[in-house]
């Protein structure tokens, strides 16, 4: 009976445990259960979470002692990310409380309704959990950086809880959102709104003249931040933070001139214990801030005794800076460079250090006009930093301006001492090289000693390895890299091979304006282009030296060429980049001292005057002034020195030409000939440039032509064409005749009405694409077809729409239909209200359009976007960045819709068209070319002539081609460039480069691009990145994939231009286009292969290599080169997305080689191909994921147990990718 009685009110207890889970319910258990489980549960584990990404933080962000140290560790711009584990998951758990267990219903009304009832009544909320929740989600928004979301985060509670006192918690972190993200005025005024609070609790009083002291120090206002600073000192902080507030107090004591209060400052820092790295900047500052009142001998040796201290090895740097300091404010400017130079030597790993030590060297040596110095230092600064730090745009063009006059300054003296030791006699010559040679020799011995006696000490190490904890994890040591010892060991052997380096992607990359002859392949500039050149590399044969020297005539011009040009380099960087005129005047005098009749004589004799004139020598501006205007009486510079608005009226003249011009070309358009040609004598008094006159003369030919009988102008267009025999217009002129003497121009005026030859006589070099009668646009907006194009959305900011949801489905879309192409996915601000995502690179205005056409026709790729006003377009890489420049699409849309398509937004079919795939689109396109008949030219195209002269099988291994036509033209600048740029980006390769020539053209090639798809990786790479093809000056360059068989037929004919034809159809277009087109062969029965079907065919049954049945376990593949990346990096990318993402699977990882430049990071294992797809899908849009790859090719895909064994045996990862395309056809969504 007693047991029964206890079940029953077990019983009761359950039930009303029960009822008081529902949130629809009100009352007094459900309040309680509710915030008890609230706060025990999720909130508990959502703020433990914050504190661990607080904690992360703290440990790993270094501060920059260099620089002035932020209040807040978190505001600096590396915190974003390192914490954002956490706090995504302290967001999800906030969001879960406020899900789950916040309480909105009001509560049963009671009959006698208290004062105090109904406020409680009144509440919008009831779980006293919910707040703090919506305080804790803000917050970590804001350790990431997300200042936007934070700021609502806060300003909700402010709405919902105005008289709750986590108000003013919210108002304090809103102040921080505010300065974060620069909005001042709004920070200012809630600061002094909580100044004039009277309810504002006292406890807070500290965090807010602490926040107030942030926002001042964000506006660089010092003086008022160390008002509120000298507050919050005074309240209840930990020593920790008091430690970090007084350091700060001592830099903006330092910034605003105040030495005496700073070296206190920074003294009593000590008393807080701080960590070690601020103790020791603390005491470094304090030493090194002589004022004048202090004793500065006492303070040297202060910092000489820390310099003995092997504590301090690693910190060496900045004590010598701190000593410099002391003797620059003395006026012993050698002595402080002296140890700025140790400083920069003795930094071990202290790139802050390092930077801020090499830039204030290469202040003064530029200061005291030591350029080449200035450079060196400037260029290990520039290795070292990065865009965000201060005044980096000055430096960096600094720095370019520098390496620019370095360059010709060590261009003229390697050429001065090649040409001296080229005119010594042979003996002499040979006995001083002989001499170097003994002096390598000794050289290479004395590295051989210290070689074998580091080989020693390494042998030592390893026996004594247990010693330091390296051989056992039961020592304390754990992991390789917690153990102090190994890493400085790590550390020292790294530095010793590799020398500093910046923790980047490509930390290989060397400064480029240093090359050693080891490490560049170079080539002869006389030698046989037609094979491979080869240098002697080894420093101890005669020919090492003797390979460079000007030897012969030819060469020694060339030498003297090189001075020349260099000379005159440097005298204009020294003028227009720095204002140093004594250094310009002096260059200028050398160039005409030694070459009096140089091509650059005029332009060097007006610097001159320049120059002169500019220095105040009256003397000296009139003498070449004079000199000007008597050897060179018809320049326009003498006509400048003479008559000083003669620029002025020259650009009048030019802008009335152009007005004649274009009632000229309107008039010829219209068919009235009779006025061109008075208007033509009007243009000829003008002085038209030679390169329009041919187009005058064109225009007045055919008028004169039109108006008199065929024979006539046939014989006019005789003498055109003799007069201008390379002229722009002179192939047109051409045609015309060969029309009159085969009887077949009837009416000229139809061929002009039809649209031919207009482009060819368009005044461009007057005003390029800026006509303002047919350019509505005022030329803005780029009309080149061959541009690089880049696919748009363009959507508002405030839409609230998933970016990364949008981002996922894109790259769904391209990995369907682009797979042997690697589209970036981006996100860029277009103005305050709009937001822009960005698929890039299509490679021309029809690869655009058909991108553009087939995608807008996929409503699943944007169904993100539903109920929100975007609009999509395409637009060149030019025209892209117009439209960021104004920051506004408008009037890019209607340039858009008059030049490429009338649909602006998506899935549109016009007029009840199927929908068609890129790849229809493309063989579309492409039947649509090779019937174009006498489009705009007197020429039949017929694209399929040319494809037969080649080989069109391209899956091998393929050469880059850059083919310069010219024959005159030295390439030695473009081969440096390119072999620095094979081994900063491509070394795995080991890529060759070789010289040939065909017809016109010189070709340099570069060798060994493993295969189709690294191919094209390549050639994108090479031309995006410009500066490689800036020494080809002007000259005429082409640039192509080509395999070795169809470089010889090249080679053999000669016919570069056809192979571009050729390239286009089978490398680009097939780039575009699905890896799995119907093959010729295969077409459905009665269907030739050559005509489009008409109805929708079942695809046949895939009858590969590989196991069709996929509905079973599955690994992940990742396809990435043996090295050139940080592979621990990406494995650890790798191993955190797993955690975060598939923790109940326990993926694993393991590694194996594929062939002998790539390998296998394989996941295993997925219970089945959904799981697989699921995990596909998420890591295909964690684009952050793939940073430690950089540009390097890498794949990534799913495939099952014995598919891989099979995969493994062919190692073709394109015949693969075919049978991923039929097996997972569709996706699943997660």
């Amino acid at each position: 009976m007693k047991r029964g009685f206890l079940h029953t009110i077990l019983l009761f207890i359950l039930a009303g445990m029960v009822s008081g889970c529902s949130t629809e319910k009100n009352t007094r258990a459900s309040r309680a259960y509710h915030n008890v489980t609230s706060k025990y549960n999720i909130y508990f584990n959502g703020k433990e979470s914050l504190k661990a990404g607080v904690d992360r933080i703290e440990k790993s962000v270094e501060d920059d002692f260099t620089q002035v140290i932020p209040i807040f560790k978190e505001s600096y711009a590396t915190a974003g990310n390192t914490s954002r584990a956490d706090m995504d998951n302290a967001v999800l758990k906030g969001t879960k409380l406020i899900q789950i267990h916040s309480i909105t219903k009001k509560p049963k009304r009671q009959k006698q309704r208290t004062r105090r009832y109904q406020q409680f009544a009144s509440r919008e909320e009831f779980n006293k959990w919910v707040d703090d929740s919506y305080m804790l989600i803000g917050k970590a928004y804001f350790y990431q950086h997300n200042y936007v979301s934070a700021s609502e985060n806060f300003s909700l509670i402010l709405r919902k809880f105005p008289d709750e006192k986590i108000k003013y918690d919210a108002m304090i972190w809103l102040i921080r959102s505010y300065s974060e993200q620069g909005r001042y005025n709004e920070a200012t005024e809630l600061i002094q709104l909580l100044q004039s609070d009277k309810l504002f609790p006292r406890k807070l009083e500290k965090e807010l003249a602490r926040t107030s002291a942030d926002m001042y120090m964000k506006q660089k206002d010092y003086r008022e931040a160390i008002k509120f600073l000298d507050i919050a000192m005074k309240k209840g902080f930990s020593r920790k933070e008091k430690a970090r507030m007084q350091y700060v107090l001592a830099q903006l004591y330092h910034e605003t001139g105040d030495e005496d209060k700073a070296t206190e400052a920074f003294r009593k820092v000590r008393k807080y214990n701080p960590p070690f790295k601020m103790d020791f900047n603390a005491r470094i500052n304090a030493a090194g801030m002589f004022s004048g009142k202090g004793d500065p001998v006492k303070l040297k040796k202060e910092l000489r005794k820390m310099l003995r201290d092997e504590k301090n090895i690693e910190f060496r740097d900045q004590i010598y800076f701190a000593l410099a300091n002391l003797y620059f404010r003395e006026g012993d400017r050698q002595q402080a460079i002296e140890n700025y130079r140790k400083s920069v030597s003795s930094s071990v790993d202290n790139s802050f250090q390092l930077a801020h030590s090499s830039i204030t060297l290469a202040d003064l040596y530029f200061e005291d006009q030591i350029y080449k110095e200035a450079q060196a230092y400037y260029d290990t600064a520039v290795m070292v930093i990065s865009e965000d730090y201060p005044g980096y745009d000055q430096l960096s063009q600094r720095h370019a301006s520098l390496s620019r006059l370095v360059e010709n300054l060590t261009v003229v003296e390697v050429q001065d001492s090649l040409q001296k030791l080229a005119l010594m006699p042979e003996n002499e010559r040979n006995t001083l090289i002989d001499k170097w040679i003994a002096q390598v020799k000794e050289k290479q011995r004395q590295e051989e000693l210290i070689a074998r006696r580091e080989q020693s000490e390494r042998g030592f190490y390893r026996a004594n390895e247990y010693r330091f904890g390296m051989g056992s994890a039961s020592q304390g040591g754990g992991w390789y890299f917690y153990n102090p010892q190994t890493v400085s060991f790590g550390k020292a052997q790294f530095q010793q091979r590799w020398g500093r380096r910046k923790l980047e992607d490509n930390w290989r990359r060397k400064n480029k304006s240093i090359v050693s002859s080891d490490e560049m392949e170079e080539f002869a500039e006389l030698a046989d282009s037609t094979r491979a050149v080869v240098r002697e590399d080894d420093p101890l044969e005669r020919n090492y030296y003797i390979q460079d020297l000007p030897l012969n005539d030819t060469l020694m011009a060339i030498s003297h060429d090189k001075i020349r040009d260099a000379l005159f380099n440097a005298g204009r960087i020294f003028k227009s980049d720095f204002s140093d005129y004594p250094h310009s005047a002096e260059t200028f005098e050398d160039l005409n001292n030694r070459y009096p009749e140089n091509i650059y004589l005029l332009s060097a004799l007006f610097e001159l005057y320049d120059v002169y004139d500019l220095m105040g020598n009256t003397a000296l501006s009139n003498r070449y002034r004079d000199l000007i205007i008597s050897r060179f009486p018809d320049s326009k510079y003498a006509r400048y020195l003479q008559n000083p608005n003669f620029f002025a009226e020259m650009e009048a003249r030019k802008n009335e030409l152009n007005n004649i011009y274009q009632e000229t070309f309107r008039s010829y358009k219209a068919g009235r000939y009779r006025e061109i040609i008075p208007r033509v004598r009007q243009m000829k008094q003008l002085e038209p440039d030679t390169f329009l006159l041919s187009k005058i003369d064109f225009m007045h030919t055919v008028a004169e032509g039109v108006l008199s009988d065929m024979q006539s102008f046939g014989n006019g267009l005789k003498g055109y064409i003799s007069s201008y025999p390379k002229a722009e217009t002179t192939p047109l002129a051409k045609e015309i005749l060969a029309l009159i003497e085969e009887n077949t121009l009837d009416d000229y005026q139809k061929l002009v009405e039809m649209g031919y030859l207009h482009d060819e006589i368009r005044n461009d070099e007057l005003q390029p694409g800026n006509e303002p009668e047919n350019d509505e646009f005022g030329g803005k907006f780029s009309y080149d077809d061959d541009l690089l194009h880049y696919f748009v959305i363009a959507y508002p900011r405030n839409a609230g729409i998933d970016v990364n949801r949008l981002k996922f489905d894109i790259a769904n879309y391209n990995l369907d239909h682009y797979t042997k192409l690697d589209f970036d996915i981006e996100e860029e601000n277009l103005d305050a209200a709009n937001n822009l995502i960005l698929v890039r690179s299509l490679v021309n205005k029809e690869q655009a359009l058909i991108y553009f056409r087939a995608i807008i026709r996929q409503p699943e790729v944007f169904r993100t976007l539903s109920n929100t006003r975007y609009v999509n377009f395409v637009a060149s890489s030019t025209n892209y960045r117009q439209i960021l420049s104004e920051k506004s699409t408008s009037d890019y849309l209607k340039f858009y819709l008059t030049n490429y398509s009338r649909f602006i937004g998506p899935d549109f079919s016009p007029d009840g068209a199927p929908e068609e795939s890129p790849e229809e689109l493309m063989a579309r396109a492409q039947r649509e070319d090779e019937l174009l008949q006498e489009r705009g030219r007197f020429v039949t195209v017929d694209v399929p002539a040319t494809l037969g002269r080649f080989s069109s099988f391209v899956d091998t291994t393929q050469s880059y081609v850059l083919a310069v036509m010219d024959k005159n033209l030295s390439l030695r600048p473009v081969i440096a460039q390119f072999s620095d740029f094979n081994r900063n980006n491509f070394r795995v390769w080991n890529l060759a480069l070789q010289l040939k020539q065909a017809g016109d053209y010189q070709l340099l090639v570069v060798q060994g691009l493993p295969g189709f798809t690294e191919s094209l990786s390549y050639f994108r790479k090479v031309i995006l990145e410009r500066s490689l093809f800036r020494n080809l000056g002007q000259s005429v360059y082409r640039s192509f994939i080509i395999t070795g068989k169809n470089l010889e037929l090249l080679m053999q004919k000669g016919d570069v231009d056809n192979y571009l034809e050729f390239f286009r159809t089978r490398y680009i277009q097939s780039a575009g286009q699905s890896l799995t087109p119907p093959a010729a062969d295969s077409a459905p029965s009665g269907i030739s292969p050559g005509e489009p079907s008409q109805e929708v065919t079942t695809p046949a049954p895939y009858a590969g290599p590989y196991d069709a049945d996929v509905k079973k376990i599955h690994h992940y593949l990742f396809i990435v080169p043996l090295e050139g990346f940080r592979k621990d990096n990406l494995l650890n990318q790798i191993n955190e997305f797993n955690k975060s993402e598939f923790r109940d699977l326990m993926l694993k990882i393991d590694e194996e080689p594929l062939d002998g430049f790539r390998s296998i990071i394989r996941i295993t294992e997925f219970p089945d191909d959904s799981a697989a797809t699921l995990y596909n899908r998420k890591i295909s849009v964690r684009r952050t994921l793939f940073e430690p790859l950089g540009t390097l090719t890498y794949r990534h895909f799913a495939i099952t147990p014995r598919n891989y064994e099979t995969f493994l045996k062919r190692k073709n990862i394109i015949e693969y990718l075919d049978f991923v395309k039929v097996a997972y056809p569709e996706p699943r969504q997660p």
